[in-house]
């Protein structure tokens, strides 16, 4: 009847309704329809032109739904990125301020071991507060390492994850790495593999050097005791790469694409040694890292067969 209405009064209607099909479905219509007088002494006729929508409309209507979760995923991920990242730096304080005090602590117990050198008890009583002293040092190491995750993860989320590239020397900071894996784990054979002296790079040292850790403790981890632990640096064409690779249990050829999203921990792998805390950040955090910096990462492994995991970034005659 409304339709009508407009005909009368304006000659023609044009717009969109819902009709039942003959086989039964609702199928939505775009319509134009015209009123056509054809004498004095005839009836108007209607003549209308009907075209299937159905089709787009469900198209379209999945578009907006689309964006419509698209936007409302990003405002979520903005404000859980906000809350970690405030709660990151709630916990960070706390944490500096037991690691102040845990190192005063051990200074004061070194000069007190050294005073009473000579009475055995007291000598055994100190040693056992040391033992204490360092394994709350560990764990407190270990809070950090994931707070500051936390943080990057933030950062990464917001775009907010700042790099201050400098010309630095790759080898360098490698090898100051493998120094201090080596003073954490005295037990463990780890190889340097490399003829290049420099590896001049334009890049952030500190957070090349926190990947490298990264992939170190990882191997580290992930492999028996009794097995080396191999890293290497060689100049590709433009870029120069660094790898460290491993003999334990190997990652399957699935699971290498999984492992660098954020939060994914292999189940299946065995650690081996250290410590089994971790938020499955370590690798989301490092390929971010090394690719805001023009490099790029990867990870080569056969199971049963050990991993190697691998940087580029690129050297800085290149650039």
């Amino acid at each position: 009847e409304a339709i009508e209405l407009v005909l009368h009064k304006e000659g023609q209607w044009e717009g969109q309704f819902t009709q039942i099909h003959r086989t039964g479905r609702s199928m939505i219509v775009a319509s134009r329809q015209v009123l056509v007088h054809m004498g004095p002494r005839q009836a108007a006729v209607i003549v209308e032109m009907n075209r299937d929508e159905t089709e787009r409309a469900f198209l379209v209507q999945e578009h907006i739904e689309a964006v419509v979760r698209e936007a409302a995923l990003q405002e979520t991920a903005q404000q859980i990125s906000a809350f970690v990242g405030m709660v990151s730096h709630e916990l960070k304080t706390p944490l500096t301020a037991i690691k102040g005090n845990l190192q005063l602590a051990q200074l004061h117990l070194a000069r007190l071991q050294q005073q009473i050198a000579s009475d055995d008890v007291m000598k055994q009583a100190l040693i056992t507060i040391q033992y204490s002293l360092d394994r709350a040092d560990r764990q407190i190491n270990i809070q950090n390492r994931l707070v500051n995750d936390l943080i990057d993860l933030s950062r990464i989320q917001t775009d907010q994850l700042n790099v201050q590239r400098t010309q630095c020397d790759l080898v360098q900071i490698v090898l100051a790495v493998l120094e201090d894996q080596r003073i954490i784990m005295p037990t463990r054979l780890i190889r340097w593999k490399s003829s290049i002296i420099q590896a001049p790079v334009l890049a952030d040292a500190d957070r090349i050097g926190q990947v490298i850790n990264n992939y170190l403790s990882n191997a580290l981890k992930y492999s028996s005791v009794d097995t080396p632990v191999d890293v290497c640096l060689e100049q590709e064409e433009a870029m120069i790469r660094v790898s460290v690779r491993d003999e334990g249990s190997g990652i399957s050829e699935t699971e290498q694409q999984l492992i660098w999203k954020r939060f994914y921990r292999v189940e299946e792998s065995e650690k081996k040694n250290g410590s089994g805390v971790s938020l499955g950040l370590g690798l989301y955090i490092s390929r971010a890292l090394i690719e805001q910096q023009g490099g790029q990462v990867g990870v080569e492994s056969i199971p049963t067969y050990g991993s190697t995991f691998w940087f580029t970034l690129p050297s800085i005659s290149s650039e």
